[in-house]
C-alpha cells in the first residue's frame, strides 16, 4: 500500500502536501501488535512536498513548467522509494496534480498511483477541490461538477488568480508525458490552458482528452459528490449511452449513432412515402373528376377551331371581291383620264391668250412687289436716322450733368484742401516748426514713417497683451491649485476626507471610480453607491469589530447599482473607458425583503445582542446588498461570550452559518447530503477593524499641505502685480498710438485730395472734348436723316408707276377669263370625276392590302393558297350560313367547368411528378433498412454481449453481500428507445426492481451505483475514474463489502485508474499493494514547514514506543 498525507490549511492560512509509501498485504489478516509496522516503508518529513519545504524554492515561482520541466518532473518522481513504475500507468492516466490558490488550497501537489487512489479527510478539507481541480484543469466546464458556475468561483479567497497543473501519462508512440496546465482569473473568470509549458486553446486541450478517451462529463467515469444522486436519476437511455461511451469501442458508439440516425431517416422516409401515396390517390381521383367536361372541352375546341377557319375563309372572299373592285376603278380612272387630255387639245388656242396675259400679270406683280419693299427700306432707313440724331441729342445732355458734377466736385476738393493745410501748419505750429510748401513724395515718405511706428507699437501691445494674458493664466492655475489644496486641507481635517484619503491608499482604481461617480450620476436611471467604507457607519463604535469581522474585504470596497442596466453601464465606464479593476455589485431586491431567521427575543436567549445588519448606518440598497452578499441579516454578534450551550445551540441552528462573539468569529459549514450531524466549525480569532474609525489628523501632512498654500498665495500675488504693470503698460502704448494714427490720417487725408483734385481737373477736360465730339456726331446725323428723306420720296414715285402697270393687266385678264369660262368649266368638271376616280381606286387598293395582310395574319402564305382551294366558288353570303351554323353548335355544347381541361393538364403532369418521388422514396427507404440491418447485425452482438459481461460482474458483485441484481438491454424498433435496465433486490422477500431515485434508499442507490461502476472496470476504455464520497449512507456491513470488492477490482492489474474520495474508513478494511490512500488534513495546528509534525514515520515511531511500553 501507498498513502499520502496532505494537510490543508484553511482560513488564510498556507497549505502543503506530503508523499509516503510503505508495502502492505492485499488480504484483511492483520499482523502481529509487535510487528505492525515491520513491513511498513514510511517516508515524511524531508523527503515531502510541502509548501514549507526548500526542496521546493526552485518551483516557488510559477506552478506552471517551462517546455523542459514535465521531462525533469518526470525523471524526479520516478526516483522516489515507494512511487509506482511508470509502465503501470494506462496512458492518460493522472500521475500528478499540483494546485496553487485554488478553493481551500494555498500551494499543494498530489502523486498519485496507477490504481486505487483512496483520498480521505475530514469534512471541508478540500477532498471535493481535487476533484473539481480534475475536472476545471482537463478543461471541462464547472457544470459537470454541480457545483458554481462561475470559474473565477474557484479562486481561494483574496488571490487573483489560482493555476493547476495535471500530468497525465503518454501514449506510447510519444516520448514525454503530457502536462496541462490552467490560470484562473477572479475577476474576469477568465482561463488560459498550457500544454508542455505553451499556451494552448481549449479545443487542443479538448482534442487530448478525446485521444486519450477522458471523459469527465460521463457519470460512468466521473461522478463527483454533487451528481451521485443524478447517476440514479439517470433514464434507462442516458444510461446505455453513457455505459457505452464509457466502457465500449468507439466503434460500437458509431454504429449507435448510425443505427440512430439510419432509423431517423427511416421514419422520415416512411412518412414521406405515406404521404406521396396519399397525396397520389387524391391526384387521380380529381384528375378521374374532370374527364367528362374535359371530352366537352376538348369537342368545343374542335369546332372553334372550324369557326376559325370559316372566319378565315370569309376574309378570303371579302379579299378576292376587294380586288376585283380595284381592277375596276382602275379601268374607269384610265378612259377619264383620255378625256381630258382630248378636251385639253381642243380647247388649247382659245385658251393660250389668257394664259399669256396671265404671265405678263404675275410678272408685273414681281416688280410691285419689289419697289414696295424698297420703299418700306427707305423709311427704315429713315427711321434709324432719326433715332441717332435723338441719341446723340441724349449723350450730350448727359456729359453736360458730368461737367457740372465734375465743377462742382472740384470746389468741394479745393475746400477740404486748404481746411487740411490749415489743420497741418497748426499742428507743425506745435512742434515748433514753419510749414513747408506741399511735396508729394515727401508726404508720402512721412506717410510711410507713421505706418511703420505704428506697425512697431501693434507689435509691443501684442506682445503685452500675450505676457499679460499669460499672467492672468497662471494666475488663475495657482488660484486652482490654492483651492484644492484648501479642500485637501478640509476633507483631511473631515471624517468623510480621511476615509477617502485611506481609500485611496487602499484601492486608487476604487477612489477614482467615486470620485468620477460623484460628477456623473445622472448619466444612471437609479443612484449608484460608492463604496461602504466611505457610505455606511458602525452606529455604536462597540460594534465596529464584530460588525466588520462578518464582512470581507471586497465588500467594503465595492459599488452598488440598483438596475441591470445601471450595473451594465457602469461596467462599460469603469472597464472599457477608466481601465480600473473594482467590484461593483446589483442590489435589485428591496431591503425589506431580507427577514431575519429569528425574532431577537429567541437571539438574547442564545446569548446575542442582534444582528449585524441592525448596527449599520447606510442607504437601504447598499443595506440589501451587504445582506444579499454577506448575510448580515442572518449573522447574530455579541459583545460578551456566550457559554458553550448557547454556542451549540447556534451551531445546531440551520438559519445561521456565521456569528461572532467576544474576540472571535464562528463559521459553520453543513453538509445535508451527510445528514444533520454533518456540521463542521471554524473558529478564528477576531481581527482589529480596519474601517469606519475616527482616526486623528496626520499632523504632518497637514502642515506639508499649508506650506503649499502659503507657497501658491505668493506665486498669486506675484502674478496679479505682474499683470497689473503689463495692463498699465498696454493702456499707455494704446495712447501714443491713438494719437499718431490721428496725425496719419490727416497726412493721407492731405496726399488724398491733391490727387482726387487733379483727377476731376482731368476728367472735366475729358467731358469737353466728349461733348464736342457729340454736336460733331449730331451735325452729321441730321445731314443723314435728310439723305434718307429724298430716298423715300424716290421710291414712292417708281412704286406708283408699277402699280399704275398692274391694274392695267388685271383689267384685261378679267376680260379674257370671261370670254372663256364655258371652255374652263368643262375643264374643271372632267378634273374633278379625274380625282373622284383616283381616289376610288387609291381607297380599293388600302382595303385589298389590309385584307391580304389579314389573310397572312391568320393562314400564312402556304395556308392562303390552301384556304382558296378549299373555298372554290363560294360566296361570302355561303361563308357566313356555314359560320352561323357552327357558332349555334357551339352554344349548345358547354362545359360546367371551363378550366377543367388546364386542370386536368395540371393533375396529369402532378401525378407524373408525385408517381416519380413515390418510386425514389420506396427506393431510398429499401436501402436504409439494408443499411440499418448491416449496422444492426454488428451492433447487437457486440452489446448483448457487453451487457452480458456487465451483468455477470453485477451480479456477482451482489451475490457477495447476499442481494441479487441484473443488467439488461432493453430492445424495441425506435432505436432512440433502446435502453439498459439495472435491477435489484436487497431482501428475500422482495423481487427485482428497476433502480431509480425513489424505490431503493440512498444507501441502496450508493451501493448500486458502485457495483455498477465497478462491472465497468475491467471493460473500461477511459483511462481514470472517480468517485466521490459513495459510501455515504451506507451501513458498516454494506461498506465494508464494498469497499472489499472495489479492492479486488481495481487493483487488478491491466486496469484503469481509480479515485474513491470519502470523508471517512471503517477499521479492518482490505488493502492492496497496488492501492495509494491519500489523507488530507487542515487547521491552525498544521505545521507550516510542511509535514515535519504530519509525518507519518514520526506516528510509526510513537506506536512502536507505546507498543513497547
Amino acid at each position: 500500500m501507498a498513502t499520502s498525507i496532505v494537510p490543508a490549511m484553511l482560513g488564510g492560512l498556507r497549505n502543503s502536501a506530503l508523499e509516503t509509501a510503505h508495502s502492505g498485504h492485499n488480504d484483511r489478516a492483520q499482523p502481529a501488535d509487535d510487528d505492525i509496522f515491520a513491513s511498513l516503508n514510511l517516508r515524511g518529513g524531508r523527503g515531502s512536498r510541502g509548501l514549507g519545504d526548500d526542496s521546493d524554492e526552485d518551483n516557488k515561482d510559477d506552478i506552471l513548467p517551462s517546455r523542459q520541466r514535465p521531462g525533469q518532473r518526470r525523471r524526479e518522481t520516478a526516483q522516489r522509494p515507494g512511487r509506482a513504475s511508470r509502465h503501470e500507468f494506462q496512458p492518460g492516466a493522472i500521475v500528478r496534480v499540483k494546485v496553487e490558490n485554488f478553493v481551500t488550497y494555498e500551494k499543494a501537489e498530489f502523486f498519485l498511483g496507477p490504481n486505487l487512489n483512496m483520498v480521505i479527510g475530514p469534512n471541508g478539507t478540500g477532498k471535493s477541490s481535487l476533484v473539481c481541480a480534475i475536472c476545471l484543469g482537463l478543461g471541462y466546464p464547472s457544470s459537470v461538477l454541480g457545483r458554481a458556475s462561475a470559474f473565477g468561483d474557484f479562486v481561494k479567497h483574496g488571490r487573483d488568480e489560482a493555476k493547476i497543473e495535471i500530468e497525465l501519462q503518454r501514449k506510447p508512440e510519444h516520448e514525454l508525458n503530457y502536462v496541462v496546465g490552467l490560470r484562473i482569473g477572479r475577476e474576469d473568470n477568465g482561463r488560459t490552458f498550457y500544454l508542455n509549458g505553451k499556451a494552448a486553446t481549449h479545443k487542443v486541450i479538448k482534442n487530448l482528452m478525446t485521444s486519450l478517451r477522458i471523459q469527465i462529463d460521463n457519470l460512468c467515469q466521473f461522478l463527483p459528490q454533487d451528481k451521485v444522486a443524478e447517476f440514479a436519476g439517470l433514464t434507462p437511455v442516458e444510461l446505455l449511452t453513457e455505459t457505452l461511451r464509457a466502457a465500449a469501442p468507439p466503434v460500437m458508439i458509431e454504429w449507435q449513432d448510425k443505427l440512430k440516425e439510419h432509423f431517423k431517416e427511416q421514419v422520415e422516409a416512411e412518412q414521406n412515402a405515406e404521404r406521396s401515396r396519399e397525396d397520389l390517390k387524391v391526384l387521380e381521383t380529381r384528375q378521374r373528376a374532370l374527364q367528362a367536361d374535359v371530352e366537352k372541352i376538348r369537342e368545343r375546341q374542335a369546332i372553334q377551331r372550324e369557326i376559325e377557319k370559316l372566319e378565315a375563309m370569309h376574309v378570303v372572299v371579302r379579299y378576292r371581291e376587294s380586288h376585283d373592285a380595284f381592277r375596276e376603278a382602275k379601268n374607269r380612272k384610265k378612259e377619264a383620264e383620255r378625256k381630258l387630255r382630248r378636251l385639253e387639245r381642243s380647247s388649247a388656242p382659245s385658251l393660250q391668250a389668257v394664259t399669256s396675259k396671265e404671265e405678263y400679270l404675275a410678272q408685273v406683280e414681281v416688280v410691285a412687289a419689289a419697289k414696295k419693299a424698297v420703299l418700306h427700306a427707305a423709311e427704315a432707313a429713315a427711321d434709324d436716322a432719326l433715332k441717332s440724331i435723338e441719341s446723340v441729342t441724349s449723350k450730350a445732355q448727359e456729359i453736360d450733368s458730368q461737367i457740372k458734377a465734375e465743377i462742382e466736385s472740384f470746389n468741394r476738393k479745393k475746400t477740404e484742401i486748404s481746411n487740411c493745410r490749415r489743420k497741418i501748419t497748426s499742428l507743425q505750429a506745435e512742434h515748433n516748426q514753419a510749414p513747408p510748401p506741399f511735396d508729394a513724395g515727401e508726404w508720402n515718405r512721412k506717410i510711410r514713417e507713421k505706418e511703420h511706428l505704428i506697425r512697431e507699437h501693434d507689435q509691443t501691445i501684442a506682445e503685452v497683451n500675450t505676457k499679460a494674458v499669460e499672467y492672468q493664466t497662471d494666475g488663475r492655475k495657482k488660484q486652482q491649485e490654492m483651492k484644492e489644496l484648501e479642500a485637501n486641507l478640509e476633507q483631511l481635517e473631515s471624517q468623510q476626507g480621511q476615509r477617502l484619503n485611506h481609500l485611496r491608499r487602499l484601492s486608487p482604481d476604487a477612489a477614482t471610480g467615486w470620485e468620477w461617480l460623484q460628477e456623473n450620476q445622472d448619466k444612471f436611471e437609479k443612484e449608484v453607491f460608492g463604496p461602504p467604507m466611505l457610505t455606511c457607519t458602525v452606529k455604536d463604535p462597540q460594534y465596529n469589530d464584530l460588525v466588520q469581522s462578518m464582512m470581507r474585504f471586497p465588500d467594503f470596497l465595492c459599488f452598488t447599482a440598483q438596475s441591470i442596466n445601471d450595473h451594465t453601464k457602469l461596467s462599460d465606464y469603469f472597464y472599457k473607458e477608466l481601465k480600473l479593476s473594482v467590484t461593483i455589485r446589483t442590489a435589485t431586491r428591496p431591503f425589506s425583503s431580507f427577514q431575519s431567521p429569528m425574532p431577537k427575543e429567541l437571539l438574547a436567549r442564545l446569548g446575542f445582542e442582534g444582528y449585524a445588519i441592525d448596527y449599520v448606518d447606510a442607504p437601504e440598497p447598499v443595506l440589501a446588498m451587504l445582506c444579499a452578499e454577506s448575510k448580515l441579516h442572518t449573522s447574530p454578534i455579541a459583545r460578551a461570550q456566550p457559554s458553550e450551550a448557547q454556542l451549540d445551540q447556534a451551531m445546531q441552528t440551520d438559519a445561521i452559518s456565521q456569528f461572532a462573539a467576544g474576540s472571535t468569529t464562528y463559521r459553520v459549514t453543513r453538509r445535508r447530503e451527510y445528514g444533520p450531524g454533518a456540521v463542521t466549525t471554524t473558529i478564528l480569532k477576531m481581527r482589529q477593524a480596519q474601517f469606519w474609525k475616527d482616526d486623528a489628523v496626520d499632523a504632518s501632512e497637514k502642515d506639508e499641505i499649508l506650506e503649499k498654500i502659503a507657497a501658491v498665495r505668493e506665486e498669486v500675488k506675484d502674478f496679479v502685480r505682474l499683470f497689473k504693470e503689463e495692463v498699465q503698460r498696454m493702456k499707455d502704448l494704446e495712447t501714443e498710438k491713438k494719437k499718431m494714427q490721428e496725425e496719419l490720417a490727416e497726412r493721407q487725408s492731405l496726399a488724398q485730395n491733391e490727387q482726387e483734385l487733379k483727377a476731376t481737373r482731368r476728367r472735366a477736360n475729358e467731358h469737353e472734348a466728349r461733348r464736342d465730339r457729340a454736336v460733331v456726331d449730331k451735325a452729321n446725323a441730321v445731314l443723314a436723316h435728310q439723305e434718307r428723306v429724298g430716298a423715300i420720296r424716290d421710291a414712292w414715285q417708281e412704286y406708283l408707276v408699277v402699280q399704275l402697270l398692274v391694274i392695267e393687266a388685271n383689267s384685261d385678264v378679267t376680260y379674257l377669263r370671261d370670254r372663256n369660262s364655258a371652255i374652263r368649266n368643262q375643264l374643271e368638271a372632267e378634273k374633278q370625276v379625274l380625282e373622284a376616280l383616283k381616289q376610288e381606286v387609291d381607297e380599293r387598293k388600302r382595303q385589298t392590302r389590309v385584307l391580304l395582310g389579314e389573310i397572312a395574319e391568320v393562314v400564312g402564305e402556304e395556308g392562303r393558297e390552301q384556304l382558296i382551294a378549299e373555298l372554290g366558288d363560294k360566296s361570302a353570303e355561303d361563308i357566313n350560313t356555314l359560320l352561323n351554323a357552327e357558332k349555334n353548335k357551339l352554344e349548345v355544347i358547354q362545359a360546367n367547368n371551363p378550366l377543367a381541361l388546364e386542370e386536368y393538364e395540371r393533375w396529369a403532369t402532378k401525378v407524373e411528378q408525385t408517381q416519380a418521388t413515390f418510386a425514389r422514396q420506396e427506393q431510398k427507404l429499401a436501402e436504409l433498412n439494408e443499411k440499418i440491418q448491416t449496422v444492426r447485425n454488428q451492433f447487437e452482438p457486440e452489446l448483448d454481449k457487453l451487457v452480458s459481461d456487465i451483468n455477470d460482474a453485477f451480479s456477482y458483485n451482489f451475490e457477495q453481500i447476499s442481494c441479487a441484481g441484473e443488467v439488461e438491454v432493453g430492445k424495441d424498433e425506435d432505436f432512440f428507445k433502446w435502453t439498459i435496465e439495472i435491477k435489484v433486490k436487497f431482501r428475500e422477500n422482495e423481487t427485482l426492481q428497476r433502480l431509480d431515485q425513489h424505490r431503493q434508499s440512498g444507501g441502496e442507490r450508493a451501493v448500486s451505483t458502485i457495483f455498477y461502476l465497478m462491472s465497468l472496470q475491467a471493460m473500461a476504455q477511459a483511462p481514470f475514474r472517480v468517485v466521490d464520497e459513495i459510501n455515504q449512507g451506507m451501513d458498516p456491513r454494506n461498506e465494508r463489502m464494498v469497499h472489499e470488492r472495489m479492492v479486488e477490482i481495481a487493483c487488478r492489474e491491466h486496469t484503469s485508474q481509480y479515485f474513491l474520495i470519502t470523508p471517512k474508513l471503517l477499521s479492518g478494511l482490505k488493502y492492496d499493494e497496488r492501492m495509494k490512500v491519500h489523507t488530507i488534513v487542515s487547521g491552525e495546528n498544521v505545521d507550516k514547514n510542511g509535514t515535519k509534525k504530519m509525518n507519518l514515520a514520526n506516528f510509526a515511531n510513537i506506536q512502536r514506543r507505546l507498543k513497547a511500553s
